[in-house]
């Protein structure tokens, strides 16, 4: 049974070392982190870790959205960082189960040329994540912050999200970072400076 407030979470300490970690991810494209052991109590619908994050991430200036719709994680998250809901359309933060295909992707907000910083960030409950082989996809990546190509083996995005996402990252700066995370604590990142190429089952999409 989850708790609506979480009093276990330190925001001060507990969030410190969260935002380290995604830090370091989304400086080093591929790279895969292991997040902290965490003792929240989210909604069954809302992964451990992606809870995290999000309470990591989100405070009362920020505004976030939830694929698909679920008022306990709605209220979960606003009760725990004050931040407000939003349509998918105009959230900063956006937070999807990354499994189900979620067409509501494809109209987030990727900034405009005078504001590319007001891109959103998407956050990915996925199943696992690893260095290259053995997941359902490998996401290939290239530029700044990869010695030339990182591959991360993803089981449990949708390819069609991914898809989604790298027509959202077409023409840079404009476009949305996304940060992915396992059920196991696994955290990676995919900023919208880093060219994406996706495989599944070695053949390139």
């Amino acid at each position: 049974m989850h708790q609506a407030l979480e009093p276990s979470f330190d925001r001060v300490f507990d969030t410190q070392r969260i935002f380290r970690l995604l830090l370091d991810v989304m400086a080093r494209p591929g790279k895969i982190c292991r997040l902290p052991a965490l003792k929240l109590q989210p909604p069954a619908e809302l992964n451990l870790f992606a809870a995290g994050i999000a309470l990591t991430l989100l405070d009362s200036e920020t505004s976030f959205a939830v694929l698909p719709e679920n008022a306990s994680v709605q209220t979960y998250l606003h009760m725990n960082t004050g931040a407000r809901l939003e349509d998918a359309s105009r959230a900063a933060f956006v937070l999807f189960n990354g499994r189900e295909d979620r067409p509501e992707l494809a109209g987030v907000e990727r900034g405009h040329l005078l504001a590319p910083e007001k891109g959103a960030t998407l956050v990915a409950a996925v199943t696992a994540l690893s260095g290259s082989g053995g997941g359902e996809m490998e996401i290939a990546l290239r530029g700044p912050g990869v010695g030339g190509t990182s591959t991360i083996a993803v089981s449990g995005l949708h390819q069609d999200n991914l898809k989604r996402i790298i027509h959202l990252n077409r023409e840079f700066p404009l476009g949305v970072d996304l940060i992915l995370a396992d059920c196991g604590g696994s955290l990676a990142a995919v900023p919208r400076s880093s060219t994406i190429r996706r495989e599944v089952n070695g053949c390139g999409l």
